[in-house]
């Protein structure tokens, strides 16, 4: 690893998408062996905290970057993960912060810094470093911020020249000489005219028709009794307002995240429209949203409370009992897959 490096630091499950973009953009500017991203960028059979400390001693900068759940995140045990001697990012910012190298705090997805108690002893410098946001809505302006600090102590990579644009070789031109006109190009009014000349005599010549009285047969209907057709009075029988045919997919639905935590879709349904709110294992409510029911499919856009949003797409299990599709997040550049059953 040579010099001139930025170490990326972050929790894949707080901000692997943020982290992968915001990656792309500074190999963009500063060359693609700029960046060191965290444990994915250490070769198979490399001890990690080695590693880590290699990469550190060639690095100018370390970009923390901060999520909502960043300071939150805990074990299998319930224990937070920053307290853990072991945890890597309190091993990667620690190190950066002994070593004096400069730690930029990114938050991204409506994240703020966290508080000094809320860091163990050996982080808690992270607080008095000036914090940088990344946000969905302004990525671009944002990002350029980012990196106009960066090459402050970063050479950016040269960019090429722009090459001329080579002027085309003239040719010759030669007029083409208009095609001798044909008889039908010559006579085309007079033929036309001769044509309809025929049909006006044609027209003369037919008799007249002879006219019919129309012949209307009566025909004797009965009422129906609607109680007849509906004999429990149910005042929804003869409703057109939802189509049996449409599937019902109202109610609450239940699926499992990636870390195994349960959350949930609460779904109202009127119609081929559907509204629903996205609510995590505590309760919270973290997402909303609204589309239609296409035959088997459901297309519907996605909004977070974080500040990102995308697109959902279901397909309806032939029982109705599960929903299985992907999800889009064009702006963090996530796409996955999800399965709810129906509770």
């Amino acid at each position: 690893m040579g010099d001139n490096k930025i170490f990326v630091s972050y929790r894949r499950q707080d901000a692997s998408g943020e982290a992968g973009r915001l990656v792309d953009h500074l190999q963009e500017v500063f060359g693609d062996d700029s960046v060191f991203l965290d444990v994915e960028t250490i070769e198979a059979g490399l001890d990690f905290i080695q590693a880590i400390e290699k990469a550190l001693s060639s690095c100018k900068v370390l970009i923390a970057m901060i999520g909502p759940h960043w300071a939150t995140m805990k074990d299998s045990k319930g224990n937070l993960r920053l307290f853990n001697e072991d945890d890597f990012i309190r091993i990667e910012i620690s190190a950066a912060l002994k070593r004096d190298i400069r730690v930029i705090p990114v938050l991204v997805n409506g994240a703020v810094m966290p508080s000094p108690t809320d860091l163990p002893e050996d982080l808690q410098g992270l607080t008095r470093r000036h914090a940088q946001e990344l946000s969905s809505s302004r990525w671009k302006y944002d990002s350029e911020q980012l990196t106009s600090v960066l090459s402050k102590f970063i050479e950016p990579k040269p960019q090429p020249k722009p090459q001329p644009t080579p002027e085309p070789n003239p040719r010759s031109y030669t007029p083409k000489q208009p095609l001798p006109k044909s008889w039908w190009a010559k006579n085309y009014l007079w033929a036309i005219g001769g044509v309809v000349g025929f049909l006006v005599l044609m027209g003369m010549c037919v008799p007249d028709e002879p006219t019919y009285e129309p012949i209307i047969e009566t025909e004797n209907t009965t009422q129906t009794d609607p109680s007849e057709e509906n004999p429990d009075g149910n005042e929804v029988y003869n409703s057109l307002l939802f189509d049996e045919s449409i599937a019902n997919v109202s109610g609450r639905w239940s699926g499992v995240n990636d870390l195994g935590l349960t959350y949930y879709y609460d779904i109202s349904q009127e119609g081929e429209s559907i509204s629903f709110n996205e609510i995590s294992f505590d309760g919270s409510l973290i997402g909303s949203g609204s589309g239609v029911i296409n035959g088997e499919y459901i297309n519907l856009d996605y909004t977070s409370v974080f500040d990102y949003s995308g697109s959902i797409t279901l397909i309806i299990s032939s029982d109705q009992t599960q929903l299985s599709g992907q999800v889009s997040i064009p702006s963090s550049g996530v796409s996955a897959s999800m399965l709810l059953n129906r509770n």
